[in-house]
């Protein structure tokens, strides 16, 4: 289906794209003492730097099949990492899920892990003692990852959002076939031979059923006023039928999915509406319906990352940190870009404030998430921010301007050190191409500033040393 339909291959990527093209992250949690960094050292690392071999968009893209087949069926493979000795995973491996069954408690019904059907090389059956049904590979609980899609509906089979796109194709072939021979009769024209009697008019009639390119048939001239044959007449416009039914079933499969702006460009051009009225398409409502389809989206990335915190991350820092340990979590950033260029007016605004009404721990979240959009190292950025607003909080504090207490002059120091940070990641990105080009980058507020290192020359953004390096 998805090689031979335009539409349902183009559902295929809108379901998938917004979500495998999103920024993603893994966020500590409260008495964090290393487990987020941990998971950050096997998931997001390369298999070079002591990750896993299994790249990490490979593996959201496959996570992501799960809205097509309903799961997504993974063997996770664990090894001890020689360098500190922890256990890791050495690759998340995908198995296709037209040869997996998923497999549960026989008594409470809960999930137990999944079982493969396996290659017969020659039609030779191998069987060890280990197999508890011949032709099957068990795979554990402890060692197996499934990714349901849509478990608020279907807990056990899961849903696939193609399935009345499924439908619709199928229904779109038996058309195409009946279109194909409408198509076959009006190219070869029916006709009716006349004759004085039966036995003349069947004989007429076999002669110009003979007749092939360039042929030649002798018939008798008839009276005046008598035909020899004529074309049986037939619809002109039947075909249109065929379209309308064909523009129906295409705009019904957009629908099932909420992607209703992929029929707006089509039915411009034709000049139809769904079911084939006289009515020109519009993108008047593409951007709400656009709106509310990556709502939907958004609400599956939810799901999917949920997923991996509890499947993925959870038994991995339990392995190596115990039950009690604190566990990160995974998050996926906007897939809007509309609320990226939100966050980044936000902290412009901010950024260019004298004095703010906000905490400065969500000055810090603002610029971390911003760090994430623009694929920077969090750890990095995180670790610079703290020290440049620990630097400039130590500086103001030990030489406060004129008349201000040496408390005021440590907090003001903080928020300038904060927002020249936060100013450089922005003006590093933009100068390197990376997320929404604003026409200029803000500013840092002009703070009074005690003597010491001179400031860095114009048209370099006053970064850390960390932040440089993240940066570059």
């Amino acid at each position: 289906m998805l090689a031979r339909n335009g539409m349902c291959a183009a559902i295929e990527q809108v379901l998938t794209l917004p979500i495998r093209g999103a920024p993603y992250t893994i966020e500590p949690a409260g008495g964090d003492k290393g487990e987020a960094e941990f998971a950050q050292s096997v998931l997001l690392t390369p298999d070079q730097s002591g990750g896993m071999t299994t790249p990490i968009s490979q593996l959201i893209g496959q996570i992501t099949a799960g809205q097509i087949f309903r799961r997504s069926f993974f063997e996770k493979v664990l090894e001890q990492r020689p360098s500190d000795g922890k256990i890791i995973y050495r690759k998340v491996a995908y198995r296709p899920p037209a040869t997996c069954q998923a497999r549960y408690n026989d008594r409470t019904g809960e999930s137990n892990g999944f079982r493969q059907q396996v290659w017969l090389f020659g039609g030779n059956l191998q069987i060890n003692n280990k197999q508890k049904v011949p032709g099957y590979v068990d795979i554990p609980k402890v060692r197996s990852y499934i990714y349901t899609h849509g478990q608020h509906r279907e807990p056990l089979t899961g849903v696939s959002e193609m399935e009345c796109a499924q439908w619709c194709y199928q229904t779109m072939a038996k058309l195409q076939f009946l279109w194909m021979s409408f198509l076959e009769g009006m190219a070869m024209q029916r006709l009716v031979v006349y004759g004085n009697d039966q036995p003349e008019a069947t004989a007429r009639a076999d002669d110009i059923a003979q007749l092939r390119g360039s042929g030649i048939v002798g018939l008798v001239h008839p009276v005046e006023g008598q035909k020899t044959f004529e074309a049986l007449p037939s619809a002109a416009d039947a075909g249109a039928q065929f379209a309308a039914c064909m523009t129906f079933l295409e705009n019904w499969m957009a629908s099932s999915v909420l992607a209703g702006f992929l029929q707006l460009s089509g039915a411009a051009a034709k000049g139809t509406r769904a079911g084939g009225g006289a009515s020109a398409g519009s993108y008047g409502m593409s951007e709400d319906q656009s709106s509310y389809y990556l709502a939907s989206r958004e609400a599956v990335a939810t799901e999917i990352a949920d997923s991996i915190s509890h499947d993925l991350i959870r038994p991995l820092v339990m392995l190596n940190f115990g039950a009690d340990a604190a566990f990160p979590t995974w998050k996926f950033g906007p897939l809007q870009e509309a609320m990226t260029a939100v966050l980044f007016s936000m902290f412009g605004q901010m950024a260019a404030a004298p004095s703010l009404n906000v905490p400065l721990q969500f000055i810090d979240a603002l610029t971390e998430r911003m760090a994430v959009i623009l694929d920077l190292d969090a750890g990095s950025i995180h670790d610079a921010m703290v020290s440049t607003a620990s630097q400039r909080a130590e500086k103001l504090a030990g030489n406060p301007p004129p008349g201000m207490p040496p408390e005021a002059a440590a907090g003001l120091g903080a928020l300038q050190g904060i927002a020249q940070a936060g100013t450089g990641i922005a003006q590093a990105a933009a100068a390197q191409g990376r997320g929404p080009q604003p026409g200029k980058a803000p500013s840092a507020p002009a703070f009074p500033s005690p003597s010491g290192p001179p400031s860095p020359p114009p048209g370099k953004p006053p970064m850390a040393g960390p932040l440089a390096a993240a940066a570059q």
